[in-house]
């Protein structure tokens, strides 16, 4: 290892427990590391480690967790704790693409100076999990005020007057791609703020309807027809009213603030129906407009048996754009029309779950840390439903990919996301968010597995997810 590599900084990290001996000993082995710029300090080395897969976010948690927990209690606990939220943040931004490598061509292309590179590289990684993209770096730059905003603007001017040359389009292409990331932020910003204002009331309802999907089958009230129940059906209303009554009071259980607790109502539902049924699962598929005062919105819940062949049905909530893509694409046998072929619907979700924890594992988002969601005394979940991942359905048929080498398919995922929960304000609850796009999959030993734009894609949806349920619709993203 060169002495610009800064081993101390790797060996700051073993001090202080935050990798074992052995990942210690893979660094040294590791043939890139002879290459490395050199690095700040240990936290850009955490974050090396975890892009270069030494080092999970689930392992650095718990050597964090050991650290913070020894007893006696350990002083370098919060200098601990200070390295591994910074690697999380750096390992972030290399998750975009924002790294040294994008810092210095954005410089040696002119569109930023050196005083602004010099004070961008320590913020940046060295390295990046994704390739190094020059607008998204350039945004950043501006949006974490590590760029002035009139600086950004003076360059963008020049260049758009400049005469055409081999590199004109290109820099071009940079300022405009990166105009858009600005104005989407901002866009975001000033919805979240409009958001915080509403009314109480509104809020309250959108905790109920959190409640109804997220936590899947809750508090369902089981009856025993002689068949499926349709939507609107008597025994279908009671349970949605019983339920209602409940998934209110749950809410007002676990509301701290003392007006939002009072605000809060039992909604009523209304205009109940019915999307399709799946006959070989038994399973209905339904929507609804649920109201409390002046504020309405859309729901969705399934009918179905309990068991498979049981007699006893029961009332889950759903997402409505996955009851919609779940139910609205049957045959007339009520048989699923797209099934994901030639890859096979469970091929296809065990791939993409498969990808999912792998990026969710070299990834940094802020809550990984934070408490699950407590079970309600009120109310019943679902496990499977409360999953990172609830639900995956395919919403038209896959084509081959230009290459041949794989397939894409179009796909609606339910997705509980913990950081637009945190962000709403809720107690420590995920939101529901659908995730929609066009998924590859490549083929590998008889094996399918998602394919190398997986990362990209996924991240684009959830942005595109979070800035819709934000009320951003019109935020121009770059492609």
């Amino acid at each position: 290892m060169t002495s610009n590599a800064n081993p101390d900084a790797f060996l700051a990290l073993l001090t202080l427990g935050l990798i074992t001996d052995a990942q210690h000993d893979a660094v040294l082995a590791h043939p890139e590391v002879r290459s490395l710029p050199p690095l700040p300090g240990p936290a850009h080395a955490l974050a090396w480690m975890r892009v270069r897969g030494l080092v999970t976010q689930a392992q650095q948690d718990a050597a964090l967790d050991a650290v913070e927990s020894a007893t006696p209690a350990d002083p370098r606990a919060d200098d601990a704790a200070d390295i591994a939220i910074d690697a999380d943040d750096l390992v972030e931004l290399a998750e975009q693409g924002i790294t040294h490598e994008a810092i210095e061509a954005l410089h040696k292309d002119g569109l930023i100076d050196t005083a602004t590179r010099d004070e961008a590289l320590p913020e940046t990684p060295v390295t990046g999990s994704v390739q190094a993209s020059l607008p998204v770096a350039l945004a950043w730059l501006v949006t974490d005020e590590l760029l002035d905003k009139a600086s950004f603007e003076a360059t963008r001017a020049q260049v758009a007057a400049e005469p055409a040359f081999a590199m004109a389009a290109e820099r071009a292409r940079i300022m405009n791609e990166a105009q858009a990331l600005i104005d989407a932020d901002a866009k975001l910003m000033n919805t979240w703020k409009s958001n915080a204002q509403r009314t109480r009331r509104s809020g309250a309802l959108k905790l109920l309807l959190t409640l109804l999907v997220v936590g899947g089958g809750i508090g369902w009230y089981a009856f025993t027809p002689a068949g499926v129940p349709a939507c609107d059906a008597a025994s279908t209303r009671k349970t949605l009213d019983r339920l209602m009554f409940r998934v209110a009071m749950d809410t007002r259980m676990h509301t701290l603030d003392p007006e939002k607790r009072a605000s809060i109502r039992t909604p009523t539902i209304g205009t109940l129906h019915e999307v399709g049924y799946r006959k070989t699962d038994r399973l209905r598929g339904c929507t609804a407009v649920i109201t409390q005062g002046d504020d309405k919105d859309e729901m969705a819940y399934t009918i179905g048996p309990v068991t498979p062949k049981g007699d006893e049905m029961i009332v889950r909530g759903a997402d409505p754009t996955i009851v919609r893509a779940r139910f609205g694409h049957l045959d007339a046998s009520g048989k699923p029309r797209y099934n994901a072929e030639p890859i096979g619907r469970e091929a296809m979700e065990a791939a993409f779950r498969a990808g999912a924890r792998w990026l969710n594992a070299r990834s940094v988002p802020a809550y990984p840390r934070m408490r699950p969601r407590n079970r309600s005394s009120m109310v019943d979940t679902d496990p499977a439903r409360s999953r990172e991942i609830a639900e995956i359905e395919v919403t038209g048929p896959c084509r081959a990919l230009e290459d041949g080498a794989g397939q894409a398919c179009p796909l609606v995922i339910e997705y509980n996301d913990l950081l637009l929960g945190a962000m709403g304000g809720g107690d420590d609850g995920a939101t529901s968010l659908a995730l929609t796009g066009e998924f590859g999959f490549v083929q590998e030993g008889g094996n399918w597995r998602v394919d190398g734009d997986f990362a990209k894609t996924f991240t684009r949806t959830l942005l595109e997810a979070r800035l819709r349920r934000m009320g951003v619709t019109d935020a121009a993203m770059p492609q």
